[in-house]
């Protein structure tokens, strides 16, 4: 009953219809036996009689008090009969006469009587209904136009274009990507709604560079719930992070999830590329630990979290005070792995280093790359004489001066006559190119410059394929361990084939005319000192940064070509490997499902990774006949073996922010790469149209208060 008092309260604020349902049903009359008042006398109680004498009289048991119902309809003024309720029995005959002949009553009491006659009320109502008609209507047609402005805001996010230009004036013949596209877009409209709109468009127009902002982070942020939406379905997170320097000179912070998410197609690895964030102001360890933690609590995943992977700077990889010793105090079970590349691109490095020959080629090579760079005429003379240039090398990128050897070999002999050419016309040249062209064309005509570049292009070919299998975001690092093995493997194989390779070498030394200066044997023998060297240093530094793999142990429980031995003889040591991750298994059941799988001669004939392992459980609907073993070959397809995927996206921000676009705001630019980078995951999400459409509208309304995208509700 007291909810009924406040409804009629509210009476002022209903539509016409409920007015009239409040009317209609009428005023409350209750008992009231709570309503008591005892003297030394008597005890006074409440007598339902005085509801027949007075009409307006009503009451409230929860209260225990008397309301004048008329008041409480129609009159706006605060007294005893309209806001706490009456209760003073004694006086209460006084108290309704004096009531019944105030002006407030009387008033309320005609407006009871006659409610509805003069339909002022029905007429508000109907008005009410029109604006709000009115406003959807104007909604309905702004949200259309809304998808055009969003269909152009992910292409040009897509393609990494720029949106804006110089001067997006009314006059302008260049009016920036975004307006250009729109207009483009119009001139073909065939219901001329979007040109309409661009007209005679006042309020929104939807040019602007806020509106521009709001749509681009409005999509970001679809994508990233449809992110976080997989990764709260998946069981384990890996976390990949790097940072680099944009072109305003300001640390960029790059994260990656790592996670295997259920798909139609199956079970798939996924990488998801988060945005970028500054971290200039504080770069030390805690912070971007902070940073990282503060990313995962986001998206919820702090608890699934089971592996971290960054390069192999000290502030990150310190065991002591790094970045990944400070998450590993929060998440124990955070492993840290050392990115395959990077350890790969130090073992070349160490290499080239090893010896002072090593070091010396290393360096005219780099030099001689250089040489062709810096003088436009040298370099169009390299295009008319040898018809190919020559890579710049990077120090932290060795399949650069992979690329650059191989170049130099292939066109031994043509780099050879251009240096001619230059030292036969001095006239055409200065002084230093001169004397560069002939210290370059005695480096080339030494016989030892011809064998350390047979050297190394035989122990790139075989670096060079392990780098790709290491840059392979989907691979897992059971695949990974098995190919550096084997490189290991063919390294020592070559160290025992010195003299068909030294054939081979002279048989190029003759064609080229190389001059050899010593004795024949003496200087074979010291070749081969070199090449064992060179060869040896390499296999031991790949052992010792490769070759110590305790940890993930657990990763040979799911190796598909061991399955029928591991039939015969289960190792328990593999399983005890897993101890860091109790909380997530049932040992005693992996181990059952495990056994089980082993003996499948289906399974072994069907599955040869992990990932189609885990594909052939979830199409043969067996992910509940063995839910442990289904867990661990998602623990083993989490744990990344290299951070190349977050240093993907280093290339798109030079692309997005560049020296003409340095300021890009944060947000947008983060934005930007999201849907750059998460191009399959933006059309996945477009497929179904509306939905879309309806996500990244809510979300562009929730950016400021824009009334005219909102849909306004009718009363019933």
């Amino acid at each position: 009953m007291e909810d009924y008092i406040s409804k009629i309260k509210q009476f002022s604020k209903l539509d016409f219809q409920s007015k009239q349902e409040v009317i209609i049903k009428g005023r409350p009359t209750p008992e009231l036996k709570g309503l008591l008042q005892t003297s030394e006398q008597e005890t006074r109680t409440f007598q339902t009689a005085w509801y027949t004498r007075k009409g307006w009289l009503c009451g409230c048991p929860a209260r225990n008090r008397l309301f004048c119902f008329s008041c409480l309809l129609f009159s706006s003024c605060d007294n005893v009969w309209t806001q706490m309720g009456y209760c003073d029995l004694k006086n209460l005959q006084r108290s309704i006469i004096k009531h019944e002949r105030s002006t407030t009553h009387i008033h309320s009491q005609i407006a009871l009587k006659t409610f509805g006659m003069s339909r002022i009320d029905l007429a508000l109502d109907e008005r009410r209904r029109l604006n709000i008609s009115t406003h959807n209507a104007k909604v309905k047609e702004n949200r259309e136009i809304l998808k055009d402005l969003i269909n152009v805001t992910c292409f040009l996010a897509k393609q990494q274009l720029a949106f804006r230009g110089n001067d997006e004036s009314t006059g302008s013949t260049n009016r920036g990507n975004y307006v250009e596209l729109l207009y483009a877009i119009a001139e073909n409209d065939h219901d001329d709604r979007l040109a309409r709109h661009l007209e005679t468009s006042t309020v929104f127009s939807g040019l602007s560079n806020t509106i521009q902002n709001d749509l681009i982070e409005a999509v970001g942020d679809v994508i990233r719930n449809d992110i976080k939406k997989e990764i709260s379905a998946a069981p384990f997170v890996a976390v990949e992070v790097d940072e680099t320097t944009d072109v305003t000179n300001q640390a960029q912070i790059s994260v990656i999830l790592r996670y295997v998410a259920k798909t139609e197609a199956g079970y798939l690895v996924r990488e998801a590329f988060l945005g970028f964030d500054d971290v200039s102001n504080d770069r030390r360890a805690p912070a971007i630990a902070e940073y990282v933690l503060g990313v995962l609590k986001k998206y919820d995943c702090v608890k699934k979290l089971v592996a971290q992977t960054y390069d192999g700077a000290a502030v990150m990889a310190s065991e002591l005070n790094g970045v990944q010793a400070k998450i590993k105090e929060r998440v124990p079970e955070a492993m840290f792995t050392h990115c395959y590349a990077h350890k790969l691109n130090l073992v070349l490095l160490h290499s080239a280093k090893c010896m002072p020959e090593c070091r010396t080629f290393f360096k005219t090579a780099e030099g001689l790359a250089s040489f062709f760079s810096k003088s436009t005429k040298c370099t169009h003379f390299l295009d008319d004489v040898v018809k190919r240039r020559l890579p710049r090398a990077a120090p932290i990128r060795w399949s650069s001066n992979a690329r650059l050897l191989q170049t130099i070999s292939m066109h031994h002999d043509d780099l050879r006559a251009l240096f001619h050419i230059i030292i036969e016309n001095p006239d055409r040249w200065d002084n230093d190119t001169l004397m560069m062209a002939a210290g370059y064309n005695q480096w080339l005509s030494n016989a030892s410059t011809c064998f350390l570049l047979m050297v190394y292009e035989d122990i790139f070919n075989e670096t060079n394929a392990l780098f790709r299998v290491l840059q392979n975001k989907v691979m897992d690092i059971e695949y990974c361990l098995a190919r550096i093995r084997d490189t290991i493997a063919t390294l020592e194989r070559m160290r025992l084939q010195f003299e068909s390779f030294c054939d081979r070498f002279e048989k190029k030394c003759s064609a080229f005319g190389l001059a050899e200066s010593g004795g024949r044997q003496s200087i074979r023998f010291e070749r081969k000192q070199v090449f064992c060297n060179i060869l040896d240093d390499i296999s031991y530094q790949l052992k010792a940064r490769f070759d110590h793999f305790g940890e993930l142990a657990f990763f040979g429980l799911v190796d598909c070509s061991k399955f029928r031995k591991m039939s015969k003889h289960f190792d328990d040591t593999k399983l005890q490997s897993l101890s860091k991750y109790a909380r997530f298994f049932d040992f005693v059941q992996l181990k059952a499902d495990l056994v089980a799988l082993y003996s499948s001669q289906t399974v072994r004939d069907e599955c040869k990774s992990p990932g189609q392992l885990l594909s052939f459980l979830a199409q043969k609907d067996l992910i509940q006949i063995v839910p442990q073993a289904t867990k661990l070959l998602q623990l083993v397809l989490t744990v990344p073996a290299t951070t190349a995927s977050v240093e993907r996206p280093f290339s798109a921000l030079k692309r997005i922010k560049t020296y003409s676009r340095n300021r890009t705001d944060q947000g947008r630019l983060s934005s930007l790469a999201v849907i750059s980078i998460e191009t399959e995951r933006l059309l996945k999400l477009k497929k179904d149209k509306e939905d879309f459409y309806r996500q990244v509208i809510d979300a562009f309304v929730q950016k400021e208060r824009r009334i005219d995208f909102i849909y306004k509700k009718r009363r019933v």
